[in-house]
Formats: C-alpha cells, structure tokens, sequence
C-alpha cells in the first residue's frame, strides 16, 4: 500500500474442531484454524503497558514513527530520553501478551499495546471497587478506587496491584479503566471486596508499602 505502512498483530491460532452430523453415516470431523489480526498505522497515537518492576501496570502514551511485521517504533508523549532533551523513542512489539493481574479481574489475552481511548471518563460517577486509570508520574496507572472524597476534599485512594501499592489521587486525574480487546472497549467489573483483596496482597508482600 503506498504511503502507509501496516503492522500486523496476530494473536496465538488455536485449531478448534467442527463436528458435522449427517442424518446417516459417520461424523465428519473437520479442523479449523482461528484467527485474530490487529492492525497498526504509522501515525496512530496509542498506550503501551509497561510490566517493568516499579513500573508494572503503567500505560504510557506514544504515537508510531514507523511499523515492521513484529514490531512498532514509538516516540512518547511524555518520556524524555535521558541522553538528551528529545521525547525517546524505542521500538517495542507490536504483538505481547500482557500478564495476568493479582486480583483476576482484567481480561485474559489482551494485549501491551492498544489504541488511545477516545472519551475522556473523567466526569463518570466512581464508587467503591470501581477500575480505573490514574494520571501520576507521566503515565495511567491501573488501579481500584478504596475511598472517595477522602476528608472531604475530593480526592481518591487508589490501589494499584501491579505495585501492590496505594496513593492518594485528585478526581480530575482519574479516568474509568478498560480493556481493548477483539477490537472493542470491554469494562472491567468492579472489585466490591477491594479491601479485602488488599489485606490478603499485601499479606503476601512484605515489601509492600501504603504510599508511594
């Protein structure tokens, strides 16, 4: 295709069967190969997940420079790279599957990278246990909220699992956390016993720390 170049993301093919039952004679069984392609443009503005140790759970927000059968050349929106005052840039795979989350509740399969969402969410009421995405430190931070309007002054605690960590958020830095996959949007279901998932994580981690 002129001017454009496309990368192609495919996920894992698993061969399923299908059975036929004819109204006589045997079942034909016949293998057939699943398929699930993602596709990438130089130019998109999109969310890489960082699963690095003090950085697990992150979506940092780059645009692609360049794309290749594997992998995409991005520049961060919000990264500067250290030998110099440019945003860095780095090629990353265009197709990872992202780890499982501590809590189970994160969809199975989904992708390190994925579209930039289009809504900003951050005007949705949040309750309890609701997932979300908060804005600190150049990136959004997937997160459970604990308690809302904390001493009355409209801020959030928020859990992060991936550091298994809690932070205090101002509302406006807060937007309702999704899953991109098989091309949509898919919400994450709120975690009501989020405390309790807390206490027990944190039982588990004894390096863990309440803020960060």
């Amino acid at each position: 295709m002129a001017g454009k170049q496309i990368a192609t993301a495919k996920l894992p093919n698993y061969q399923k069967l299908k059975v036929k039952f004819p109204s006589s004679g045997p079942a034909a069984i016949q293998l057939v190969e699943s398929q699930h392609k993602l596709y990438f443009e130089a130019g998109d503005n999109i969310e890489v997940l960082c699963q690095d140790s003090g950085m697990r759970g992150c979506w940092f927000r780059c645009k692609i420079l360049r794309v290749s059968e594997k992998c995409l050349k991005v520049q961060y929106d919000d990264i500067l790279d250290c030998d110099g005052p440019e945003k860095l840039e780095e090629w990353i795979p265009s197709y990872r599957v992202a780890n499982p989350d501590k809590l189970g509740t994160r969809c199975t399969g989904r992708l390190t990278v994925r579209p930039r969402p289009l809504e900003d969410s951050s005007d949705c009421s949040i309750e309890v246990g609701a997932a979300v995405d908060a804005w600190w430190s150049d990136g959004w931070w997937e997160g459970f909220v604990v308690e809302y309007d904390v001493f009355g002054s409209g801020h959030l605690h928020i859990y992060f699992p991936g550091e298994n960590r809690t932070l205090e958020i101002e509302r406006k830095n807060v937007r309702i956390s999704r899953d991109w996959i098989d091309d949509k949007w898919v919400e994450v279901k709120v975690k009501k016993c989020i405390k309790s998932s807390i206490s027990s994580s944190s039982s588990c981690d004894s390096t863990s720390s309440s803020m960060f």
